[in-house]
């Protein structure tokens, strides 16, 4: 058994009024729960819903068929049998179990021996591995339930709010209503009580929520949901924008297409023409470029090993910037040296280049830094 591993989420039993022990009984409802010695976990509706999968499935079960063990404290094996599950469901927010109760079960609940069903669950936190699988690791799996006194959770809804049995054939009720909860005094309420208006907060005043200390968490709920539905807004318009974009350029393309087919024009072929005629355009683009610096390393305006630089500026100016840094590079003096040495550099010492007001103006004017102009520059002051 793997019990002592496990969460145990507790539920209050009671006989009804008539003595009878309930057939089905709450073992797990949605939230977040805060343990001191297995952590904080939450229990979701998907949750519920694959951990009465895993009974179905037959996990944990004798053969994958029999009913889980309904045991007295956790003893697991070491302990009789006090009922038996034999079916899970969920209920909105809530896991159901069909109980079938022993002789010892009944005794001890009316006898006031047992006051709690505790299941016995490994929530997606806490993987359970199964027995029947090496190695495979199981989330949200319920694998039996106990009664006991000292629960791990106080604060669970009870089964019922009618008495337990007490003194033989006599039961006295005890419903618990918002009327008589409202006549305590804070510090009288119990946890079952307490539990009992958190789960009646839309039915009590903003003064009884500050009084009963349910104003802060109601106010954070409300945040809460708030923010969640404004991120569902923002997710929504954002997809909504998405699509109808999709939906527009969709549109636009067929009805390019049909326009295409009516004028009896190959859309593909045009759209490949096209796509050639640019790769075209950018390769002349730059062969001119290159033509027109190596013509300028060949006249001793510029230097050889600046040709790559000069083209890539050339190539990323355009339009009246284009034109200006041409006419500022064909501005350049030839440098005889430079011409004769093919811009190889050979025995040029390092050399300040000074950027005036006037160069950066017109770097500025086609797009280009001070550093750029003065790569320019520099093959004449070092040639000097």
């Amino acid at each position: 058994m793997k019990t002592s591993k496990s969460i145990r989420l507790t539920q209050r039993v009671q006989a009804s009024v008539s003595g009878e022990l309930p057939q089905e009984i709450e073992l797990i409802h949605t939230g977040s729960w805060r343990t001191p010695w297995h952590g904080d976990f939450d229990v979701t509706e998907a949750d519920i819903d694959e951990a009465v999968g895993h009974f179905d499935a037959g996990v944990y079960r004798v053969r994958g068929t029999e009913p889980l063990p309904g045991t007295l404290d956790h003893l697991g094996g070491d302990s009789p049998a006090a009922f038996r599950i034999n079916a899970l469901r969920r209920a909105g927010d809530r896991m159901l179990a069909a109980i079938d109760w022993t002789t010892l079960g009944k005794e001890k609940i009316e006898r006031d021996e047992y006051r709690y069903i505790s299941v016995e669950f490994y929530p997606a936190s806490m993987p359970f591995e199964n027995p029947e699988v090496e190695g495979e690791m199981l989330k949200n799996v319920v694998t039996g339930a106990t009664l006991t006194n000292d629960p791990l959770l106080k604060k669970l809804k009870p089964v019922m709010a009618s008495a337990r049995a007490g003194d033989g054939d006599k039961h006295k009720g005890e419903t618990m209503t918002l009327e008589e909860i409202r006549a305590k005094q804070v510090a009288e309420l119990t946890d079952e009580e307490k539990a009992f208006l958190a789960e009646h907060k839309s039915e009590l005043t903003a003064e009884e929520l500050k009084t009963y200390g349910l104003e802060e968490d109601d106010e954070a709920a409300k945040a809460a949901a708030a923010k969640e539905a404004a991120e569902k807004e923002a997710a929504d318009k954002e997809a909504a924008d998405k699509a109808a974009a999709e939906a527009q350029e969709a549109e636009a393309s067929q009805k390019l297409e049909a326009s295409a087919k009516k004028l009896g024009i190959d859309l593909k072929q045009l759209q490949a023409d096209a796509k050639a005629g640019r790769e075209a355009k950018e390769q002349l683009a730059k062969n001119e470029a290159v033509q027109f610096v190596q013509a300028s390393v060949a006249s001793g305006r510029v230097k050889s090993d600046q040709q790559d630089n000069a083209v890539s500026l050339l190539l990323a100016s355009s339009g009246k910037h284009r034109t200006a840094l041409e006419a500022f590079i064909t501005s350049l003096p030839e440098n005889p040296m430079l011409k004769a040495e093919a811009g190889s550099g050979k025995g040029e010492a390092e050399t300040e280049v000074v950027i005036t007001d006037e160069e950066k103006d017109l770097g500025s004017d086609f797009g280009n830094s001070a550093e750029d102009i003065a790569a320019f520059k520099k093959a004449q002051s070092e040639s000097k």
